[in-house]
């Protein structure tokens, strides 16, 4: 069960169904903000917003915009959507060390491994070593190639260490 902290119970926003704080409708924000004026825990819910950078709603009577300056100026994130848990992303980009993104990551990594193993060329991309015309264009050296699935790559390509290099065709 998840326990609240012992200041929520006071909060003058507590039971204010009627009013959305976390994405509220303009003509919501004012009677918003007046709650968040008179409330005797509006530190509190500051503190807890600036700490955890929260992206969304009103919390101590001041929206994301407005936390954003606060929470850098205290060393604190800055409020940013983050991606959900248990996702690559979250561990890779965001830092988060909790189990459901580290089983995440390490899908993710065996997943990637397999393909490299099996010659996707996305793990792999094709890159043209030197200029190549494609039709009627020329396609510059160190351009990627778009691999389809089903269309075999070009025949000139050599496996490199880290890449597959494209040799240039004679039009």
């Amino acid at each position: 069960m998840v326990r609240l902290p012992e200041w929520r119970s006071r909060a003058g926003c507590r039971g204010r169904v009627d009013l959305d704080f976390i994405d509220p409708a303009p003509e919501q924000v004012a009677e918003c903000r007046a709650l968040c004026a008179a409330c005797p825990v509006r530190e509190q819910c500051l503190a807890e917003a600036l700490a955890g950078g929260e992206a969304w709603g009103i919390w101590g009577g001041l929206d994301a915009a407005e936390r954003a300056p606060l929470a850098e100026q205290d060393g604190h994130p800055v409020p940013a959507v983050l991606p959900p848990h248990a996702t690559n992303s979250r561990y890779a980009k965001h830092g988060c060390r909790c189990a459901l993104c580290r089983e995440a990551h390490t899908a993710y990594e065996r997943e990637r491994l397999r393909r490299r193993r099996a010659g996707d060329p996305w793990v792999r991309p094709i890159v043209l070593a030197e200029p190549m015309r494609t039709g009627r264009r020329w396609t510059g050296a160190g351009q990627y190639l778009l691999p389809l699935p089903g269309v075999p790559a070009p025949d000139q390509v050599e496996t490199g260490a880290d890449r597959l290099d494209l040799v240039a065709v004679a039009a």
